[in-house]
């Protein structure tokens, strides 16, 4: 079967929707005999900075020339932008090879009315991807934890970034029932690192003492100080090392400082990492869609902030950036978010905001948002595109562009298509 098949078999098994259990996952990792039983797995969850503190320990581990996988959603390069190697999508033909390993499984599963969804492929086939081609993966949940797809591996590090409201008609509505949700990761002797505090963290200091896993907890294990918006010193074991990161943001030095940890954590398993590596390849990291400069003249910046969390680390950056009035905010988000709180926060800091809508089953219609109970008249954008146009035609602006990272993902592709054309035409 060719790519663009199984891109095509993808999209028409759209419609099965999230379904709980790992029972399809289990036999589909059965069917391939299990490709991640000898694979080392970092396993990250949380409500926000899985992505980044993803991202930062990837680097690090290419720094020091390991081959790396990374299982993320949601993806900014299509299907194969789930699984990636070395900070690369998968290639078309490793893919396509895995795929045709799985598909007999997939379809014996069609056949009992069990059809696994996409999801659920995508994860047994990024350990297909891993098996022969890296030497460490880092796997994020993509939804809480404990009935998360990736949920089935056998990892040698835990990380729980942070817990807040997100997914709250899945995981519960508080934080204690989310954090019992993220819990479901910890594994029994296997370290366990976060930044958790209150009543989550309580949950998350329970689990690992019922699993017998070590813990460890920012400001008590470690520590940092922010200096800037990209600098920050990052304190262990009386040692205090400077880090100016490539991403911006403070929220960015606690994930940088978790993903610090973890690394500290891998030394003393034996990974062959050096702290000068760390630091280099920690600094160098980039993220798409989190406060990502995507044009100049005028400035576009993207932001994935899609839960309240996200949404005040934005306004945090912005008001750091810029004064009150010399920006301009375009947002959209999935309607089963917390729509209305998010827009309010934003209205209530900044000014210049505007909410919109994209094509996708979960985007709310325009009719709906006209209907939130926001604190102030809602500024419709009908067409988000029409917006970009005119925002090309005011060089001297700032425009930050948030919500949904599958928005982002389609504000990110829509203003590549403008700066082609512009070079062709020039």
């Amino acid at each position: 079967m060719l790519f663009q098949q199984i891109e095509q078999y993808f999209n028409n098994r759209e419609t099965i929707g999230v379904q709980p259990g790992l029972d399809r996952v289990n036999k589909l990792l059965k069917y391939v005999n299990y490709p991640d039983k000898n694979l080392p797995i970092i396993h990250i969850a949380g409500t926000n900075g899985k992505g980044s503190t993803s991202q930062f320990i990837q680097s690090a581990l290419l720094a020091n020339n390991y081959k790396v996988g990374s299982f993320t959603s949601p993806s900014f390069y299509g299907i194969r932008g789930f699984i990636q190697i070395n900070q690369q999508p998968v290639s078309e033909s490793v893919f396509s090879h895995a795929f045709q390993k799985m598909l007999p499984a997939i379809e014996m599963l069609d056949k009992e009315e069990n059809s696994p969804s996409n999801f659920e492929i995508l994860t047994v086939l990024s350990f297909v991807c891993f098996e022969d081609n890296v030497d460490i993966a880092v796997v994020e949940a993509g939804m809480g934890g404990m009935l998360d797809t990736t949920n089935v591996i056998s990892p040698i590090l835990t990380i729980i970034t942070t817990v807040s409201y997100d997914h709250t008609a899945f995981l519960g509505d508080t934080l204690v029932e989310i954090a019992e949700q993220k819990a479901g990761i910890i594994k029994p002797l296997i370290p366990m690192i976060t930044g958790v505090s209150g009543a989550a963290y309580d949950i998350i200091e329970k689990k690992t003492e019922e699993m017998y896993s070590p813990l460890f907890v920012l400001d008590k294990d470690f520590t940092y100080e922010s200096i800037t918006m990209n600098r920050f010193i990052f304190n262990i074991s009386k040692q205090q090392f400077h880090i100016n990161l490539d991403m911006s943001g403070k929220h960015q030095h606690y994930n940088a400082s978790i993903a610090l940890y973890g690394l500290h954590l891998l030394r003393e398993q034996g990974w062959q990492l050096t702290e000068e590596k760390i630091i280099e390849g920690v600094e160098q990291a980039k993220l798409p869609g989190r406060l990502e400069k995507i044009h100049n003249n005028p400035s576009i910046i993207v932001d994935g902030a899609h839960n309240l969390e996200g949404i005040h680390a934005l306004v945090d950056a912005v008001k750091r950036q810029y004064s009150k009035s010399d920006h301009h905010i375009l947002f959209a988000a999935f309607k089963d978010k917390d729509v209305e709180n998010m827009i309010n926060c934003l209205k209530e800091n900044l000014s210049n905001v505007n909410v919109t809508t994209f094509d996708h089953v979960r985007a709310p219609s325009l009719e709906e948002l006209e209907l939130l109970d926001t604190n102030q008249p809602q500024l419709l954008v009908y067409d988000w595109k029409k917006y970009i146009d005119t925002a090309f035609e005011h060089k001297n602006e700032c425009y930050y562009i948030t919500g949904s990272l599958h928005f982002i993902s389609l504000v990110r592709q829509y203003v590549k298509e403008l700066q082609r054309n512009m070079l062709n035409d020039s």
